[in-house]
């Protein structure tokens, strides 16, 4: 199963106005293979968040919550880490316009990515607590995601299905400025998963999660086939 080795979390001030910050992790070292996930959020559906950079990797956009009207706005890029590229820092850039934001950053190990990693297809409803299916292809797999209310329910009572773990939180119900939830969690059967929360239960929310896959070990026959033939 794919080890979560740290997660980061960044969000711009949570005023009633917002604003158009770039965000950026602390300077890590990732070792090459590690794939990195950014979760991105904005409080406004027609207001994308910006694009992640660093260490000279690629990073690919691999689903969004965007579903119109009044709704936040949520995304999730990957990129696989290649050509060691020692200490760095993952930023991301300003959104379309001045808003409140945030993401998390997260660097997971013994982990690879199908071609277009499994999602979930119901991204929005209002008046409810969050709750959708993704259909996991693989075993031992993580499922990573987001979640914005801009109904912006005060959050101190939040509570995730699936036995989710969350490592993000961005509470701007204070200032009516949207509360952004990030989390993950175990599938450990390919198959229909469920992602959402439980509480609050009166949210307008837009929610993204993706499938990080279990990525096989690969045996070495290298040291027996030198013993063979010394």
């Amino acid at each position: 199963m794919p080890s979560l080795i740290t997660s980061y979390f960044a969000q711009s001030i949570h005023t009633g106005s917002g604003d158009s910050s770039t965000l950026s992790t602390p300077s890590f070292t990732p070792s090459n293979g590690e794939v990195i996930v950014v979760k991105a959020a904005t409080w406004d559906t027609g207001t994308a968040s910006g694009t992640p950079s660093g260490g000279g990797l690629t990073y690919t956009q691999r689903a969004t919550a965007a579903p119109g009207g009044f709704a936040g706005y949520c995304t999730i890029f990957t990129s696989v880490v290649s050509g060691s590229p020692g200490s760095m820092t993952v930023t991301l850039s300003a959104p379309a316009g001045s808003c409140y934001h945030s993401m998390v950053v997260e660097r997971w190990s013994g982990a690879q990515l199908a071609a277009t990693p499994a999602s979930n297809a119901t991204i929005f409803a209002n008046g409810s607590a969050p709750s959708a299916t993704i259909t996991t292809t693989g075993t031992n797999s993580i499922i990573t995601w987001a979640n914005v209310d801009v109904n912006v329910n005060d959050p101190a009572a939040r509570a995730y299905l699936s036995g989710a773990t969350e490592d993000g939180l961005a509470d701007g119900h204070d200032t009516a400025a949207s509360v952004h939830y990030y989390a993950y969690q175990t599938a450990a059967s390919a198959g229909s998963q469920t992602i959402g929360m439980s509480a609050p239960s009166n949210q307008r929310w837009s929610m993204i999660g993706i499938e990080v896959q279990d990525a096989p070990v690969v045996a070495t026959a290298q040291g027996a086939f030198l013993t063979f033939f010394r």
